[in-house]
């Protein structure tokens, strides 16, 4: 299995990939950093079969990727989660993976810095563009 390292997607990332994009003449299509998952969606899919995931500490679950949603629930380092995929956050630079909680059976999104694996490696499909 590969695990994908903690790097925020950047603006200068962005720039670099739309501008190599430019130059192999390829239309442009949304990219990872202008999709997010929107506050109050339904659950992503179930793509992440890995396990032995925990928050670093109290974490709060939200109802999208960002701060900007509202809190679903806590977990703490004690209780396990089931990963289902990652994206990013509205600006495009933090990673946000969707748990729910093994023992409570709450879902949300937690930002990946919190975790301790830093999160899920499986991109989310149909995410919000901006």
């Amino acid at each position: 299995m590969t695990r994908r390292a903690f790097r925020p997607f950047t603006v200068a990332t962005a720039i670099a990939v739309v501008a190599a994009g430019a130059v192999a003449g390829a239309v442009a299509a949304p990219t990872q950093a202008s999709a997010h998952w929107s506050c109050g969606r339904s659950a992503p899919p179930d793509l992440d079969t890995t396990g032995g995931h925990h928050t670093t500490g109290a974490a709060n679950m939200r109802v999208g990727s960002s701060t900007r949603c509202a809190e679903s629930g806590v977990s703490y380092s004690s209780q396990s989660l089931d990963y289902h995929c990652y994206a990013l956050d509205i600006n495009g630079v933090d990673t946000w993976t969707y748990v729910v909680n093994v023992q409570t059976r709450v879902g949300g999104w937690i930002r990946d810095d919190l975790l301790n694996d830093y999160g899920s490696g499986v991109w989310c499909p149909n995410q919000t563009q901006v």
